[in-house]
């Protein structure tokens, strides 16, 4: 003989449930907040780009850009694009670290 067990099983949730609370108002401040600085490093990789050193590397990444927009070639432009980040980033990075200081 097989006997029946009564027992209810209640299922429980093993992910919590929370609740919000409504938000708690915060203080007025009479004092403005002052306004953050403007951060230098667009400025800075933009100059390093037409320097001397630079100048000839984004010329070649605008050639190789025009190239695949006119849709005759197969290329990428990423060694372009990465040897003129490099010499921008080489020109930018002193200058960047000094501006923080």
């Amino acid at each position: 003989m097989s006997q029946k067990s009564n027992t209810t099983t209640k299922e429980t949730s093993i992910i919590p449930i929370v609740h919000a609370e409504a938000p708690a108002e915060e203080p007025t401040n009479t004092e403005e907040a002052s306004p953050e600085p403007e951060d230098p490093k667009p400025k800075i990789q933009e100059e390093c780009g037409e320097t001397l050193a630079c100048k000839p590397l984004k010329h070649h990444l605008e050639e190789c850009t025009r190239r695949v927009e006119e849709g005759g070639s197969n290329e990428t432009c990423a060694e372009e694009f990465l040897h003129f980040m490099h010499c921008v980033d080489h020109c930018a990075a002193p200058k960047i670290f000094a501006a923080l200081k």
